[in-house]
């Protein structure tokens, strides 16, 4: 004969009155904290880009060359909003890395230097981009005062003079040259000479060029970006 179950044990009751209530509230707490918890921190929006008002803040290694290929092209921030400047049909842009299919794009004035105010984002489908110029002999310019002259003799290596005037912060004058051989360093050129080093990068038609602040005074840098003159 089979002896008899024992008896489920009686459930036990909620504490009474506020202690119960007290009870209840704290499991309602751990519940949701377990909730939240599973669900995850909320992520933080990111950061929208900006299209810093000094070109030279990007990585030379980022830029590109490209003409504006519509009529007529108005400049937006990172999420496509306008802004009020523009560029007409042909004018030529100095850009950035693309972010969700726009760059960081200044506009490039005849024999000037990228423009601080006529900047923004652009779309890659409102210009072409303009492939680097492979016409390098010859003088090179970033202003009155600073030239750079490359040279090559029968196929061999290259050669880089260049020089540049500028005022000091004491109010003096102050001066610097390059003159050596100018050596191919992946996707840009490298001259060195003791401490100076310097880096040019073709970008569509012009050179951009980047040194390590040693090459001239503190604070004068042949760095900047060259038209091609002659």
């Amino acid at each position: 004969m089979t002896a008899p179950r024992p008896a489920a044990p009686p459930a036990r009751p909620l504490p009474p009155g506020p202690r119960r209530r007290t009870w209840a509230a704290g499991l309602a707490a751990l519940l949701l904290s377990g909730a939240a918890h599973a669900a995850g921190t909320p992520a933080t929006a990111p950061t929208a880009p900006t299209c810093p008002a000094d070109w030279r803040d990007l990585d030379p290694l980022d830029l590109r060359a490209a003409q504006v290929s519509v009529p007529r092209l108005t400049f937006t921030d990172a999420r496509g909003t306008d802004q009020r400047a523009t560029a007409p049909r042909g004018a030529l842009l100095l850009q950035g890395p693309a972010t969700g299919g726009r760059r960081c794009s200044y506009f490039v004035p005849t024999s000037g230097m990228p423009d601080r105010v006529t900047r923004g984002f652009v779309l890659d489908t409102q210009v072409r981009a303009v492939p680097p110029t492979t016409d390098l002999t010859g003088t090179w310019v970033r202003d009155a005062n600073t030239g750079l002259t490359l040279t090559r003799t029968d196929g061999g290596p290259w050669t880089l003079t260049g020089s540049l005037t500028a005022a000091l912060t004491d109010g003096s004058v102050g001066s610097a040259n390059l003159n050596g051989p100018l050596r191919p360093d992946g996707s840009h050129w490298t001259y060195r000479d003791g401490r100076c080093e310097a880096q040019l990068h073709v970008v569509g038609q012009w050179v951009v060029a980047a040194d390590n602040g040693r090459c001239a005074a503190p604070d004068v840098t042949f760095g900047g970006l060259y038209h091609h003159v002659r």
